[in-house]
C-alpha cells in the first residue's frame, strides 16, 4: 500500500475548513422531499399562540390561498370573541375538527392551524401522501371544518390573566380561581363552566363535578349553558360531519367510545386503532360506566359516527403543555390529517347511492379515470377535457363513456348544462381583459393577450369559451365592455359582437 503523499497533510486546516463550508450548504439546503419550509409559513407555532395571533393568521392563510381556505363564524364567546371557522377543502365529505375546549390546552390549537397550512402547501403542490394518494384528489373530495379555538376567553384569560378582562369581573374571576391571581391553571370559559362538561350526553351523571363555578369540572346548571358549547353543537347538527375530533392535553392517549352501538364498534376501533398507529397513542378502553359531556361522547352518542379525543403531549399537569414538546406533537401529527381524509370520504361514500345519469358534461381539465367509483380502485386511464355522455352518477363520482369504453371520473372540473352554442359570434377581447381555465376556478390564468377578435364556442352560465390565439379560454360575459347598441352589431346582451360568414 502506498503512504500518504505530503501532499495530503501539508495544509490539514484547508481541508477542516472545506468540511465546514460543505456542512453548512448541506443544512441551509431544504430537502427536496417536503415543500412545507418554516421560512415561508404562516403559521409559527412556537410561541404563547395568543387568540389575535390565531385571528391574524386565519385571514392570512385565506388570503394566500383563496380557492381553497375560507374563513367564517360559528357564533360569539361569553365575552363577545369570535369564534372563527376555517374549511379547508372543496368536497361534500365533511370533518369537523376542534380545539381549545380547555383554556390551557392551546397547544391543540397550534396544531390544527399547522396541519391546516401543512395540507394547503401539499395541496398546491399535489404531493402524495405516505398511503400513495395525491393531495388534491384528497381535498377535493373533503371539507374539514375546523374551530381552532373553541374557548377564546379562557384561553386569553389562562394567558393574560386578569388585565385582559373588565376590572368589574375580577373578583368572581379571582374567586373562581381559589383566590389565586395566576390563572396558568385555568380549563373553564371565563364563566367558570368546564366546556367540555356541556354536551347532552350522560350529563346528569357526570363524575366529580365541581359544585360551582370553577376554574375547572363545573359542568353549568344544564347542558349547552355556555355559548360557546351551544355553538358547537349548531354547527354539528348543520353540517352533518362523518368524523369529529376533539383535540385536548395531555397524556398521549386516544379516547374513542362512548357508548358506542354494537353495530359500529369494528368500524371504530379499527379507525382509531390506525390514528394510534400513526401517533403512537394509547387507545383508552371503555369502561361500563363513562363520565360523559364531552364533545365526542355527544357526538358518537347522536350520529353514530366516529369520534376521537387525542391528548396531545405528555402530561404536564396544571398547566399548559410547554412548547419544548412542539417537535414531538408535531412529528406525531403531521399525517393525521390524510388519514382523517381517507377515512372521513370512505364513510361518506359508502353512503351514496348509484343512480343512471343521462346528460352531456364538459370536463374543464385532464381527469384520472378508474374501473369504479372509489380512489382504491384501479385506474382506467387519464381522459382529456371534452364533452362527454354521463351513464351514472355515484356521490361526487360519475360513469362517462370514452372511446375504449366506460370509466368514473371525479365531477370536481365538471360543468353541466344548460349549454348555447352561438352561431358565428365573436367578441373582442383585449390585454385586459380577465381569462379563465375554468369557470370553477377564481384565480385568472397569467396570460396577458393582445387585442383580438375571438371566436365563441360555447355559453355557459354567464361564461364564454372562446378559442383565443393561445388556445381555449372561459371569460364571463359580466367582464366585456358595454357599448352603445348599434344594429346588426350586438349581441342581445349588449357585447360588441361580429357576425361571420
Amino acid at each position: 500500500m502506498q503512504p500518504y503523499s505530503k501532499q495530503h497533510t501539508r495544509h490539514p486546516y484547508r481541508w477542516i475548513a472545506l468540511l465546514c463550508v460543505l456542512t453548512l450548504l448541506y443544512i441551509a439546503v431544504p430537502s427536496t422531499s417536503t415543500a412545507y419550509s418554516a421560512s415561508s409559513t404562516i403559521i409559527k407555532p412556537q410561541q404563547i399562540y395568543t387568540y389575535d395571533r390565531m385571528s391574524a393568521d386565519l385571514q392570512q392563510l385565506a388570503a394566500r390561498y383563496p380557492d381553497l381556505i375560507h374563513i367564517g363564524s360559528a357564533g360569539e364567546s361569553e365575552y363577545g370573541r369570535k369564534l372563527w371557522t376555517a374549511d379547508i377543502g372543496k368536497g361534500p365529505a365533511i370533518i369537523l375538527l376542534l380545539g381549545s375546549h380547555h383554556a390551557r390546552e392551546w397547544i391543540t390549537t397550534v396544531t390544527m392551524m399547522t396541519l391546516m397550512e401543512q395540507m394547503a402547501v401539499q395541496y398546491d403542490n399535489n404531493a402524495v401522501t405516505p398511503d400513495g394518494y395525491h393531495t388534491r384528489d384528497l381535498l377535493d373530495r373533503v371539507t374539514f371544518r375546523m374551530v381552532p379555538m373553541v374557548n377564546p376567553d379562557g384561553v386569553t384569560l389562562q394567558q393574560f390573566g386578569l388585565s385582559a378582562f373588565p376590572a368589574s369581573d375580577h373578583a368572581s374571576l379571582l374567586r373562581m380561581n381559589g383566590g389565586s391571581a395566576n390563572f396558568k391553571r385555568w380549563k373553564a370559559n371565563a364563566k367558570g363552566i368546564d366546556l367540555n362538561r356541556q354536551y347532552p350526553a350522560n350529563w346528569a351523571n357526570i363524575h366529580n363535578p365541581s359544585p360551582g363555578p370553577y376554574y375547572m369540572n363545573y359542568k353549568g346548571k344544564q347542558p349547552l349553558q355556555a355559548k360557546e358549547a351551544k355553538a358547537m353543537y349548531d354547527l354539528a347538527r348543520s353540517i352533518q360531519p362523518e368524523i369529529a375530533v376533539a383535540y385536548h392535553s395531555s397524556g398521549e392517549i386516544l379516547y374513542w367510545n362512548f357508548k358506542t352501538k354494537p353495530a359500529n364498534l369494528a368500524r371504530d376501533h379499527q379507525f382509531a386503532s390506525s390514528y394510534a398507529k400513526l401517533t403512537g397513542y394509547r387507545l383508552v378502553q371503555p369502561t361500563a360506566n363513562p363520565s360523559g359531556g364531552g364533545f365526542t361522547d355527544w357526538f358518537i352518542q347522536d350520529f353514530g359516527r366516529p369520534g376521537l379525543t387525542p391528548e396531545l403531549g405528555r402530561s404536564a399537569g396544571e398547566t399548559h403543555v410547554p412548547l419544548s414538546e412542539w417537535p414531538r406533537i408535531w412529528g406525531q401529527h403531521k399525517n393525521t390529517g390524510w388519514l382523517l381524509a381517507q377515512s372521513g370520504y370512505e364513510l361518506w361514500l359508502q353512503r351514496q347511492q348509484a343512480a343512471a345519469l343521462n346528460s352531456n358534461i364538459r370536463m374543464t381539465t385532464t381527469e384520472t379515470s378508474y374501473l369504479f367509483p372509489d380512489l382504491k380502485s384501479k385506474q382506467a386511464g387519464r381522459l382529456a377535457p371534452g364533452r362527454y355522455t354521463t351513464i351514472r352518477m355515484k356521490g361526487d363520482w360519475l360513469e362517462v363513456r370514452t372511446p375504449d369504453g366506460s370509466s368514473w371520473i371525479s365531477s370536481r372540473a365538471v360543468l353541466s348544462g344548460p349549454y348555447e352554442k352561438p352561431e358565428n359570434m365573436k367578441v373582442t377581447i383585449s390585454p385586459d381583459t380577465l381569462l379563465y381555465d375554468s369557470p370553477l376556478v377564481t384565480t385568472p390564468t397569467s396570460n396577458r393577450l393582445t387585442e383580438q377578435s375571438v371566436l365563441v364556442r360555447e355559453r355557459w352560465k354567464g361564461w364564454l369559451f372562446v378559442e383565443t390565439t393561445s388556445g381555449m379560454r372561459w371569460l364571463k360575459e359580466s367582464d366585456l365592455p358595454r357599448l352603445s347598441p348599434k344594429p346588426d352589431s350586438e349581441a342581445p346582451n349588449g357585447h360588441v359582437v361580429e357576425e361571420t360568414a
